[in-house]
C-alpha cells in the first residue's frame, strides 16, 4: 500500500475526530440543531469502509452520519453548516444534523432507527434494474439489527441478490442497553445465516484491515455475489448524545476501551514503520486543526434560513 494512502487513511481519520470537537463544542453553546450524536472512537469504521468504495458508490447513514458525510468526500463546512441549520450547509441548513443528502457525493442519511436499510434495497433494487456497476453501503449500529427493517431489508436484499454491503457498527450499546442484554447470539453477523447471505465480524480499531476486508467484499458485491453483512466491533467514547448521563457503564469501562482507540494506534503504525516522521504527522494534525478553526468560523458567520426559504422545495 503506498505511503500516500496510509497518510490519507491517518488524515481522515484525524480530520473526522477533529470535526467532531468542534460539533461538540457548537452542541454545548445550543448552536448545532436538534440531536447530536458524537462519532469519536468509531472513525476507523467510516474511513476503511468508505475508502474501499468508488465516488459513485452509495452510503446511507443513520444517526452519526457526519463521520460517514467526511469520508465519502463531503465537504466539511457544508455538513457543518448543515448541522448548525445555516444557509451554506448542503441542505440550506433544513435537514440539521441528520437528515441531509449530498447527491453529487452520493450520501444520505436518516434519523430513524434501522431506516437506511429498506431505503438501501430500494437503491440496490433500482441499480440492479439499471443494471449499473454502483453499490450501496449501509451504515446502522447494533440497535438496528433488533427492527423489523434490518429483517425485511436483508431478506429482500437477498433474494434480490442486490448489491449491497450493509455495515453493523456495534459500539456495544443500543443507546443505553448493552447489546449483551439485547440479543441472544455473540455475533451479530451470525444473523446473515438466517438469510443465506455471508456474514463476518471484525474489530473496529485496526483500519488496514476493515480497508481489506471492504475491499474484498465490495469486489465480490459488483461481481454480482452480494450483499454481505458486515459487523465491526468498535466504541463511542462519548455518550450516545450531548447531555448523556452515561449511567450505564463505568468510567473504567470507557478508559479500558480508550486504549484501542484506532487514531493513535495507526500514528503509532506509521511512524514504527517508518512511514512518516514524528515532524510529518505533527504537521498535519496542526493543518487540520487550523482547517477545522477556519471551518467553524465560516459557518458561524453564515445567517439561518427565512421562512421564505425554509418552505421552498418542501412537499
Amino acid at each position: 500500500m503506498s505511503k500516500e494512502r496510509l497518510i490519507n487513511f491517518y488524515r481522515m481519520m484525524y480530520k473526522i475526530r477533529m470535526f467532531d470537537e468542534i460539533c461538540i463544542d457548537l452542541k454545548l453553546n445550543d448552536i448545532i440543531m436538534d440531536g447530536f450524536h458524537p462519532y469519536q472512537g468509531q472513525e476507523a469504521v467510516a474511513v476503511g469502509v468508505c475508502s474501499a468504495l468508488e465516488n459513485t458508490d452509495y452510503v446511507l447513514s443513520t444517526h452519526r452520519p457526519q463521520g460517514h458525510a467526511l469520508a465519502k468526500g463531503c465537504e466539511p463546512r457544508k455538513v457543518l453548516a448543515e448541522m448548525a441549520g445555516r444557509l451554506g450547509g448542503i441542505g440550506n441548513g433544513k435537514g440539521g444534523p441528520m437528515n441531509f443528502c449530498d447527491w453529487p457525493n452520493r450520501f444520505l442519511c436518516t434519523s430513524i432507527v434501522g431506516d437506511g436499510i429498506p431505503l438501501s434495497t430500494g437503491l440496490g433494487l433500482a441499480i440492479k434494474a439499471k443494471k449499473r456497476k454502483e453499490i450501496v453501503v449501509s451504515f446502522f449500529g447494533d440497535g438496528a439489527t433488533n427492527t423489523g427493517a434490518f429483517h425485511e431489508g436483508l431478506n429482500l436484499a437477498s433474494i434480490w441478490n442486490l448489491p449491497i454491503l450493509f455495515v453493523c457498527e456495534n459500539n456495544q450499546y443500543t443507546e443505553a442497553t448493552p447489546i449483551s442484554k439485547a440479543v441472544r447470539i455473540e455475533k451479530l453477523s451470525t444473523r446473515s445465516m438466517s438469510y443465506g447471505i455471508e456474514g463476518v465480524t471484525i474489530n473496529g480499531d485496526d483500519i488496514l484491515n476493515i480497508y481489506d476486508t471492504a475491499t474484498k467484499m465490495v469486489e465480490k458485491i459488483r461481481k454480482g455475489e452480494g450483499p454481505i453483512l458486515l459487523e465491526i466491533i468498535t466504541y463511542r467514547f462519548r455518550g450516545h448524545y450531548m447531555g448523556d448521563p452515561e449511567n450505564y457503564r463505568t468510567k473504567e469501562e470507557v478508559e479500558e476501551w480508550k486504549k484501542k482507540d484506532p487514531i493513535p494506534k495507526f500514528r503509532n503504525y506509521l511512524l514504527e514503520t517508518q512511514t512518516c516522521k514524528e515532524e510529518e504527522i505533527n504537521t498535519i494534525e496542526k493543518n487540520i486543526r487550523e482547517e477545522m478553526k477556519g471551518i467553524k468560523e465560516w459557518v458561524l458567520k453564515q445567517p439561518i434560513p427565512t421562512l421564505e426559504i425554509l418552505t421552498r422545495n418542501v412537499y
